[in-house]
């Protein structure tokens, strides 16, 4: 599926689809080539969701907003894209009484309340459980993480309390670069200095995975967790804009 030189899939099949990065197109019929097969392969394997990530120079040719438009895509969000180089990042010791455990030391339906409690009130439009259910979204991050998706399922408890969910990875088709698949606090923990805190936490334990570096996105309206970046030395980096296929449309 899509042969196009330089594309990146998120593939969560058949629960999500994100092509993050569209490759090398090299005109607007080209790029109408590359979302007749895109849409082929939708219908195919009946994927229940399914988002196109354009940079900002994409998103100003007109061409394609129109073809987007054309396939029944719709803007939904702007992200703001984060990087940090970890060669430098101190080492950290978790505050008592903290503890973070992995899939491995709990129960799953533990991690899915927590992942979904987690995501309440989020400001950001691709947030999880928008349009899947938890169970469905694990199903999709299963299969995009591959076989260890477990030792990436982290929950953060504070004493007995699960507080948050912080998923640590190593890029796909990388050796080096760190992504949190996930990372947030329940509603109640939220506003109290912990987020700043455990975010860098997740930073240190990406270092430790053997990440070099850092990349992380937030929704344009997120505003806690853009302070979130800065406040670890997180740099801006570029926006980029989502583009998600209409519920009911293959």
């Amino acid at each position: 599926m899509l042969t196009t030189r330089g594309a990146k899939i998120l593939d969560g099949t058949p629960n999500y689809l994100v092509m993050e990065e569209i490759g090398e197109i090299e005109s607007a019929k080209h790029f109408e080539e590359v979302l007749n097969e895109l849409k082929k392969h939708v219908v195919e394997k009946d994927i229940q969701s399914v988002s196109i990530i354009l940079n900002e120079q994409q998103a100003e040719y007109i061409p394609y907003r129109e073809l987007l438009e054309k396939f029944s895509f719709q803007i939904q969000d702007t992200q703001f894209f984060y990087r940090r180089q970890l060669s430098a990042l101190e080492d950290m010791e978790i505050k008592a009484p903290l503890s973070v455990k992995s899939l491995e030391e709990i129960k799953e339906d533990v991690f899915l309340k927590t992942w979904m409690d987690a995501s309440a009130g989020s400001l950001n439009a691709s947030a999880p459980f928008t349009s899947l259910s938890a169970q469905k979204e694990f199903e999709g991050m299963q299969s995009e993480l591959g076989a260890g998706y477990q030792k990436s399922c982290l929950v953060i408890f504070y004493g007995d309390q699960a507080i948050g969910v912080t998923m640590p990875q190593i890029e796909k088709g990388t050796v080096d670069e760190g992504r949190l698949f996930y990372f947030g606090l329940i509603p109640a923990f939220r506003g109290m200095g912990w987020g700043a805190y455990l975010h860098k936490l997740s930073l240190q334990l990406l270092k430790q995975m053997g990440a070099e570096y850092y990349i992380g996105a937030t929704g344009q309206h997120n505003i806690p967790m853009q302070r979130i970046f800065e406040a670890n030395a997180c740099e801006l980096i570029e926006k980029k804009f989502i583009y998600r296929l209409k519920d009911g449309v293959k």
